[in-house]
């Protein structure tokens, strides 16, 4: 199963996949695997992968510049819609940001999404592609951002307690959420254990 996963985090580096569900598809068929690896795995083989070919000076560097770029956009929504409060959810509430899918925010208040969208928009971010997402708490609004280093989906929620706790919205299950402040915070760690390393 570990080559497995090995296979489909080098199919998915070598851009032969378009998805890392793509690539455990195509990796699984061809090693004649019934069973997949989890995701957990494949992206620890590709951490690996990304680390042996650039360095893992330059990797982590990386990372923190995606990081950073999410905690910019945070307080740009904080800035333009100071009644919402916003949360980072999911792998990227830990820290881990690559390019197998996008960190997952939920801006959680009364503003609507196009009045946040045209006011991120009006401070430099390109038009975004929105989507609508099937929840627990009905369907809502989902801005896609694809631009340089930011890789994030907003998720508009309603200021009701569900928005505000760290399950998911979809199936329930408890998923790693911190607010603006812990964000920074985690960043700033980050940082600090990079720079002891070097």
């Amino acid at each position: 199963m570990d080559l497995v996963a090995k296979a489909a985090a080098e199919r998915f580096y070598a851009r032969a996949a378009a998805t890392l569900h793509e690539a455990i598809t195509q990796a699984c068929s061809e090693a004649g695997a019934h069973v997949q690896p989890s995701l957990r795995a494949v992206r620890r083989h590709l951490e690996a992968i990304e680390q042996a070919d650039v360095g893992v000076r330059a990797w982590q560097e990386a990372r923190m510049q995606r990081l950073e770029a999410i905690d910019e956009l945070l307080q740009t929504i904080a800035y333009v819609a100071d009644e919402c409060t916003c949360y980072v959810t999911g792998r990227a509430g830990q820290g881990h940001v690559d390019d197998t899918g996008p960190a997952i925010l939920r801006v959680v208040g009364a503003a609507s999404a196009p009045q946040v969208l045209d006011a991120l928009e009006s401070h430099g971010l390109p038009p975004m592609e929105v989507s609508s997402l099937a929840t627990r708490m009905g369907s809502l609004a989902v801005a896609h951002i694809i631009d340089g280093l930011l890789h994030v989906d907003l998720l508009f929620l309603p200021d009701e307690p569900a928005s505000h706790e760290p399950c998911s919205i979809v199936d329930g299950r408890v998923v790693p959420m911190v607010d603006v402040a812990g964000f920074s915070r985690l960043i700033q760690a980050l940082r600090t254990a990079s720079a002891r390393a070097t």
